[in-house]
């Protein structure tokens, strides 16, 4: 009964402003099921390690192992028991530089990790922010809205003046000619 005499609106739905293909991409970008998914996921600490283990620790005690160490160990061939000090102290040193070089190159691919991230955010950025529907309102006019707006024309016009054309106006709608009774 409200809605009949007053009107109103009601929420029908929505529309889609994404084509198909477009709403497609979105769902699977935002839901991780591609290329974008890795990046869009929090750090995880243990297989940034093993990763970083495998790209760069192990292939650095290689060439510790296999170049650096035997390399050391000639030059010092045939040297007397000092020259085994010597030889030690390289050896560390050796170490020491292959492992802050390891630090370093930690840093460095954590810190190109963590851009990547960001430029995958940034180029789902254009399409997670933008509106991707339109609410479909559908509203009503009641009754009592025409009514109340043929009631104000007539007392705007009754006010300004025109008071002899009501009685007329009454008349004509009432059928009586004379305009009185």
């Amino acid at each position: 009964m409200g809605k009949t005499l007053m009107g109103g609106s009601e929420h029908v739905g929505n529309i889609d402003l994404l084509s198909p293909q477009q709403s497609n991409f979105l769902s699977q970008s935002l839901s991780g099921n591609n290329a974008y998914g890795d990046f869009l996921q929090p750090y995880n600490q243990e297989a940034f390690g093993d990763l970083f283990h495998k790209s760069f620790i192990d292939p650095a005690q290689q060439a510790l192992q296999r170049q650096i160490i035997p390399g050391l160990k000639e030059s010092f061939l045939g040297l007397d028991e000092s020259g085994s000090g010597s030889l030690n102290r390289a050896l560390a040193q050796s170490a020491t530089d292959v492992s802050t070089g390891l630090v370093q190159q930690y840093m460095n691919f954590y810190n190109q990790q963590q851009q990547n991230k960001l430029g995958a955010l940034g180029q789902l950025g254009g399409l997670a922010g933008q509106r991707t529907f339109e609410p479909h309102i559908e509203q009503t006019q009641g009754i009592l809205g025409p009514i109340i707006s043929a009631l104000g024309q007539i007392g705007a016009g009754y006010a300004s003046g025109g008071a002899t054309a009501l009685p007329k106006l009454l008349a004509a709608l009432t059928g009586n000619k004379g305009g009185t009774r």
